[in-house]
């Protein structure tokens, strides 16, 4: 296991037990030993009472909007429902600008009150601080980068921990921020039960119509019940709450993992069906069995971009971080070719699955299994309803030792097919850059050679492909035309060229 793979299985699949098992067991140790601790070390008493009410309402009620967007979030990732996924956004959405405002109010008041101050110890700030960057991140994400539908990547993988059985593969594909997001929220988990927050543990079942003030006692006439180790179940004592509210968590927890369906389980199976033309049975059984355990890999992975029936209308797909807009995969206008043809190859499909499309906004999936990728690539194919048969293969010949003369043969070529489009220099301004519009007739910017990454790959074989097989528009016409009548010592030339004057920092090895 490379350093990388390692790294992802520790953050992603061992990193979330720690925390969730110092979520759950600290909250009843603390219970048996230190009963009293327990508390929210009461402020009511100091200035400012009525800035604490506003602040405390608008943190617990947004606290709960959040709670239950997530769970609404979690349903709906697992089954594909976007209804679902949508309630997450605007609940998450609502309840964390709620929730942000009464920490940050809840904040200022323990710093400018005199008094506040004297009685504050460092986890009163670093709870606030803690909240206010988690909540922060995520709505930065929803209304900022409006990169929607994560749910779909993260249910999966956060129902995988819950069955013991972690696939932290599932999150390689996340959005940066969403995976910061959870980092913070699980470290944030694993603080929680040294803090005055543990009270929630301990919240009563009749809460919301509870006196205002409550008496605890410890006399015998009240504790009626029985006890199982650190566990009561007596009714009115705190320790008996916090068993409830444990039990009640976990069982959610549990339903989510264990009856909903997974990424391995049937349940998205009729999904799989109504958005692909594969049956189980027949002489395509082999491939339909890869496109039936495809399909809710791609729902994970995919569908917050490329939508559930592979249209591009994804959650995602408007977020303004992203230099295109996802591929229509029903349609097949892959772009990124090495046939003769301009039709994708199952290989070309693979290699954008496995390496992405470098500034973009689409990842490269590499942490997934040989395996894995070769389902996607299957349930690709079945969007992709009226595929004509890929060309053969451009073969890419051995290259020559690169000379003067080559370079100044790639110049020549250069400044006659090229600079039409890319400009003189490669800055991407050349006088027909405007005209070029994709297969839904928006514009396609002209790609600057000299600073935009390019989305291909590039290395010296992706850089062939991309000069003899060109990019096709549709099926019928091209982006870029296809210069393999060149032949290989001029597109060499070209390569050479490019690579010397235009972005001699720019190939990446091994794509």
């Amino acid at each position: 296991m490379n350093n990388i793979l390692f790294s992802s299985y520790v953050i992603w699949g061992v990193f979330p037990y720690v925390a969730l098992t110092l979520f759950f067991v600290v909250p009843f140790i603390r219970m048996v030993y230190r009963p009293f601790g327990m508390s929210t070390r009461a402020s009511g008493i100091f200035h400012g009472q009525g800035i604490l009410g506003l602040a405390a309402h608008l943190l617990h009620w947004g606290i709960f909007l959040v709670f239950f967007g997530h769970l609404a979030g979690l349903i709906g990732g697992m089954l594909g429902w976007r209804s679902w996924v949508g309630a997450f956004f605007w609940l998450a959405t609502l309840g964390g600008l709620v929730a942000i405002i009464g920490s940050v109010i809840a904040l200022i008041r323990r710093t400018v009150v005199p008094e506040m101050r004297a009685m504050s110890q460092p986890d009163d700030y670093i709870v606030h601080l803690f909240l206010i960057a988690i909540l922060g991140v995520a709505i930065y994400q929803a209304l900022g980068d409006r990169i929607w539908g994560v749910s779909y990547t993260a249910a999966p993988w956060f129902a995988s921990l819950w069955r013991l059985s972690p696939q932290p593969e599932l999150m390689a594909s996340a959005p940066l921020l969403s995976k910061v997001h959870i980092l913070l929220a699980f470290a944030f988990a694993a603080y929680f039960p040294f803090t005055k927050l543990i009270h929630a543990w301990t919240l009563p079942v009749n809460y919301l119509v509870r006196p205002y003030q409550v008496l605890r006692t410890t006399a015998k006439k009240f504790q009626n019940g029985w006890v199982l180790g650190c566990w009561e179940f007596k009714g009115v004592t705190d320790k008996s709450y916090m068993t409830y509210l444990t039990a009640g968590v976990v069982g959610v927890l549990v339903v989510i993992a264990f009856v909903l369906p997974s990424p391995k389980g049937d349940g998205l199976v009729q999904a799989a069906h109504a958005a692909t033309s594969v049956e189980p049975t027949g002489p395509d059984s082999s491939q339909a069995q890869k496109v039936l355990e495809g399909y809710p890999l791609y729902v994970s992975q995919c569908a917050r971009c490329h939508g559930l029936q592979g249209h591009g209308d994804g959650p995602g797909a408007n977020s303004p971080t992203f230099s295109v807009v996802p591929r229509n995969l029903a349609e097949g206008h892959f772009q990124f070719i090495s046939t003769s043809n301009g039709v994708a190859s199952d290989e070309d499909i693979r290699h954008a699955i496995v390496h992405g499309l470098t500034g973009s906004g689409m990842p490269g999936f590499a942490a997934l299994s040989e395996r894995q990728i070769d389902s996607l690539v299957r349930t690709v194919e079945q969007f992709w309803k009226d595929r004509p048969t890929p060309g053969e293969t451009i073969e890419v010949p051995a290259r020559p030792e690169p000379t003067v003369a080559m370079i100044k043969e790639g110049k020549e070529l250069y400044a006659g097919m090229c600079a039409v489009c890319h400009g003189p220099t490669g800055a991407g301004d050349g006088v027909l850059t405007a005209l070029r519009t994709d297969a839904a007739g928006r514009t396609v910017p002209t790609r600057n050679l000299r600073t935009e990454p390019l989305k291909g790959g590039s290395s010296e074989t992706q850089l062939y492909y991309r000069i003899a097989a060109g990019l096709p528009r549709n099926k019928d016409e091209w982006l870029m035309p296809a210069y393999a009548n060149l032949g290989p010592e001029k597109i060499w030339a070209l390569i050479t060229y490019l690579e010397s004057e235009v972005f001699p920092q720019r190939r990446i090895a091994g794509r």
